[in-house]
């Protein structure tokens, strides 16, 4: 039961993390225009490449760590405090890093200073210590306060094309103010170390082979954006991007389970309980098919009346874009599931890191290909081809280690069965009710109920054991 608690608190939390943009797009998008949210989503994606290195992979690194030490309080404040200081050195680089790369690129650089505070924002994470030990409702708790003054800020704040770098200090500030809230729920955790006690270079080796993947992941992540905006235009970095973020807040409310299972595996892993943790990734699994295949199939019915009402006209081309793109909710969901669940916490780095530079390659070549061909459209291709061809890789490399066919596909003919019904009967409401908010609010409404009911008519475990589903 802990389990199901924590993974509603760490959804809510991710959530949380994109919610304030997600939140305010209606009017953002009128405000700002393709143009503006194609500049923020621009230099965004360059700031990602600092911001890659100034993370370095040790907020994954120390929730793990602290995973495998959570009972000690002795050892959890050494793991901190080596890992806290790693992290304000890395930090520290980065900035400086940052600092030599506006003196020779003068574009965007007012809009880039502003992103910058995600540097510091790093500097003072503590929320992976909190994932480590499985308690993950501290790192809500305040937070939601921070994100809803936020969201006044924007409304009361943006109102022209002009007022773009406002916006962009909005949401850097909110997660800088965020991350210093969360530091005072240490108190009592960890108690001060020694600095001759304090030996953070001892990481560093396991650090670079955990950042060597998430490089090559982020790689994949942003480079549509910024290919897009030096290959087609500013204008389809912002179709992309408000494409990418509604996919992914749908994402992320699958994924979640992931970092919610990672330090509960890593400590099943650290006891030697393989039975253990092959038996939590089988329900991981079917967990992820319960809430992805209604996910895919609920954006698809409703994307094309939802999409002009929540972005505005001049984003129509969005719908076509969700429509191509939801598939990868279930492709990134058993990557995640697969990587963060088990390959990271059984020290498995050599799968990690291959699958995620095939998909890193794949992606850049593919973008070469079908991005002066295709516009928008080759980018999201790009995107799909090099999600497969990473979980490809995922599946072959740990087929010899668990039961793929019983991992993946128990009991997914229930899901799939009940989300295509929900699919139906989404399509038909919506050919006969108006273009307005309450009618989608009516539609994504009516399809969960339609979905629950069908589960329970092909009897789902999930949903009538689901107390104990991961006891």
């Amino acid at each position: 039961m802990k389990v199901l608690k924590n993974f509603f608190y760490n959804m809510i939390y991710q959530v949380l993390l994109i919610v304030l943009p997600l939140a305010t797009m209606p009017y953002v998008s009128r405000v700002l225009g393709p143009d503006g949210l194609g500049k923020y989503s621009y230099t965004n994606s360059i700031m990602s490449y600092f911001v890659l290195i100034g993370s370095l992979g040790i907020s994954l690194y120390g929730s793990r760590q602290i995973a495998y030490v959570q009972d000690s309080k002795e050892s959890r404040s050494r793991v901190f405090w080596d890992v806290t200081i790693l992290k304000i050195v890395t930090t520290t680089i980065s900035i400086l890093l940052l600092a030599f790369f506006l003196k020779i690129y003068n574009e965007y650089t007012s809009l880039i200073i502003a992103q910058s505070l995600t540097l510091v924002a790093i500097m003072f994470d503590v929320s992976w210590y909190f994932i480590g030990i499985e308690d993950f409702k501290k790192t809500i708790t305040r937070n939601v306060v921070v994100k809803l003054i936020s969201l006044l800020l924007i409304f009361s704040l943006v109102h022209t094309k002009s007022d773009l770098i406002i916006y962009i200090l909005i949401i850097t500030g909110s997660t800088l103010i965020g991350n210093f809230i969360l530091i005072p729920f240490l108190k009592g955790q960890i108690y001060f170390v020694s600095i001759n006690k304090i030996h953070f270079f001892k990481h560093v080796m396991p650090i670079l082979l955990l950042f060597i993947p998430q490089l090559a992941t982020q790689i994949y992540l942003v480079v549509n954006k910024t290919m897009l905006g030096q290959m087609d235009s500013i204008k389809a970095v912002g179709f992309f991007s408000s494409s990418d973020t509604l996919v992914r807040l749908a994402l992320t409310i699958v994924s979640s389970i992931s970092a919610v299972l990672m330090p509960r595996i890593a400590s099943l892993v650290a006891k030697g309980d393989k039975k253990g943790v092959k038996d939590y990734m089988d329900k991981s699994f079917e967990f992820i098919n319960f809430l992805s295949f209604p996910l895919v199939l609920g954006l698809i019915a409703i994307s094309s009346k939802f999409i002009p009402l929540f972005l505005g006209k001049g984003f129509s081309v969005v719908s076509n874009l969700i429509i191509l793109e939801s598939p990868i909710i279930i492709l990134i969901s058993w990557s995640i599931a697969i990587t963060n669940q088990y390959l990271i916490p059984s020290g498995l780095n050599r799968e990690y890191i291959m699958s995620t530079f095939s998909g890193a390659i794949s992606n850049i070549l593919l973008n070469l290909f079908f991005i002066p061909n295709y516009g928008v459209y080759g980018a999201i291709i790009a995107t799909l081809i090099s999600e497969m061809i990473v979980l490809i890789y995922l599946l072959f490399g740990i087929k010899n280690k668990l039961n793929i066919k019983k991992m993946l596909f128990s009991n997914v003919y229930k899901y799939l069965l009940s989300s295509i019904s929900m699919f139906i009967i989404i399509i038909v409401i919506d050919t006969l009710l108006p273009e307005t908010i309450s009618s989608v609010i009516f539609e994504i409404v009516f399809g969960v109920l339609v979905y629950i009911i069908a589960l329970f008519f092909v009897k789902a475990d999930i949903l009538l054991k689901w107390k104990h589903f991961f006891d």
